[in-house]
């Protein structure tokens, strides 16, 4: 029996949504048929088939939010999958028996002397495995991804109440017990939402806060989309997870900017965000200091460098991620970019194109911003916020100059991320950009 579950399809899910099954119980299916549209916190997906078999169950609707790692369906393969079941001939009529007697009905209804005749034993059928949901004594109902976190976590699942489907344990209710456990306190009996309570740890945006009473005509009232309430799960805890710090510095992009025609015309229709793009490559090559993450206690080293690029789209902020972006010259990153932008605006990147950025770029230049701290974007250690080139006096030897000057926010994860670290990395950037023919150096 094969078991579909919720794919986890970027490092910052935890959870998707059903939007519509493609299948029904009972219909074959073969490897690469589409069985759901799944949406996860940056995009709607096609979920694939990997096996060849039977649908059996669809254990979650359309519409459901489910756990990344939760069965959400089985698939039996064509041994186990049960035959279909043969049509049997139509009885033929017969008149109907005459009502007995009184005397022998009312012998049928005293207790009969003699022993029952035996029922024949129904044939045996083929063994079919079944995955219960409900809870059986002395063993725990737990989801496969929410087993594996409780492993890595050290998290004992015994003294944990479910909050999924029977009761059954599910990732959300694993993490939960590790949050308020590095918080010093013990899981409640009483549940999760309890235990959080408890422990003054927030179990999502929606419960830091009191609601909003409105009177009646006050406002329109209508449900988050999917996308924009995990977004809210997702900044809210890095904000309460990473111990963010913030560092700003200003660059003079006069010249970049004045020749913008120039890139544009040279690197095929480069614009500031690419040149932007391709500085903070070389920065992170010269710095690979802020080119790693923290992760429950181990440093990760990125081989690659990975770009992150926020994207604003009609359901909310998702993050395109170029990868290894070191091998890329100026016109590669103008081509790569272009399209996933397109993608990530449509809710159409693959996991390879969500997944493990390594610096995070959001770019607010064209809304005339003087200055933003963003919050970072997990894994990434660093997180960059660009602001508008604005008109501002700058220091040129001993004269004083109006020049473009562009507003560079650091935000970093001081986990992992030191202060010295990330100031060389503005450093760089920061130089890059203010000699546009260095920045551009071997190019062509």
């Amino acid at each position: 029996m094969y078991e579909v579950t919720m794919p986890k399809l970027s490092d910052s899910m935890t959870s998707g949504q059903i939007v519509e099954w493609k299948v029904k119980e009972g219909d074959t299916v073969s490897e690469g048929d589409v069985l759901a549209e799944i949406e996860s916190d940056k995009a709607t997906l096609d979920l694939e088939c990997f096996t060849s078999g039977v649908v059996t169950k669809l254990l979650r609707g359309n519409g459901d939010e489910v756990p990344c790692g939760e069965v959400i369906a089985t698939i039996a393969s064509e041994d186990e999958a049960p035959a279909p079941a043969r049509k049997k001939p139509a009885p033929q009529e017969e008149p109907e028996p005459e009502p007995p007697p009184a005397e022998e009905a009312l012998e049928a209804e005293a207790p009969a002397e003699k022993a029952a005749k035996p029922r024949p034993a129904p044939e045996p059928s083929a063994p079919v495995t079944r995955h219960a949901s409900r809870v059986t004594p002395g063993r725990i109902a737990i989801s496969p991804y929410a087993r594996m976190l409780a492993q890595q976590k050290g998290v004992d699942t015994t003294k944990l109440k479910g909050s999924g489907p029977g009761g059954r344990l599910v990732a959300a209710d694993v993490e939960g017990a590790a949050a308020v456990r590095s918080a010093g306190f013990s899981p409640s009996p009483y549940g999760l939402k309890a235990a959080l309570q408890t422990a003054a740890i927030p179990p999502s945006p929606d419960e830091e806060l009191p609601p909003i009473t409105l009177a009646e005509g006050e406002a329109d009232v209508e449900d988050a989309p999917y996308r924009l309430k995990t977004q809210a799960r997702i900044v809210t805890a890095s904000k309460h997870v990473i111990p963010h710090f913030y560092m700003t510095r200003g660059a003079d992009v006069t010249e970049l900017l004045a020749r913008k025609d120039e890139w544009k015309a040279r690197f095929g229709g480069a614009t500031v965000t690419h040149l932007i793009m391709l500085a903070a490559v070389k920065a992170i090559q010269a710095n690979p200091l802020v080119n790693r993450s923290y992760d429950r206690g181990k440093i990760i080293k990125w081989r690659g460098i990975h770009l992150g690029l926020a994207v604003d789209t009609d359901q909310g902020l998702t993050v395109a991620v170029l990868r290894d972006a070191q091998d890329l010259s100026l016109t590669d990153i103008v081509e790569r970019t272009k399209p996933l932008v397109e993608k990530a605006r449509g809710g159409k990147l693959t996991a390879e194109e969500r997944s493990h950025p390594t610096l995070t770029i959001t770019n607010l230049g064209m809304f005339d911003v003087e200055h933003f701290a963003p919050i970072i974007n997990p894994p990434s250690a660093i997180t960059l916020g660009v602001a508008s080139a604005l008109p501002a006096p700058v220091v040129r030897g001993d004269a004083i100059f109006i020049a473009k000057l562009m507003r560079l926010t650091l935000s970093c994860d001081h986990r992992i991320i030191e202060g010295a670290a990330a100031a060389r990395f503005l450093k760089t950037l920061k130089d890059l950009l203010e000699a546009p023919d260095t920045l551009l150096a071997a190019q062509e």
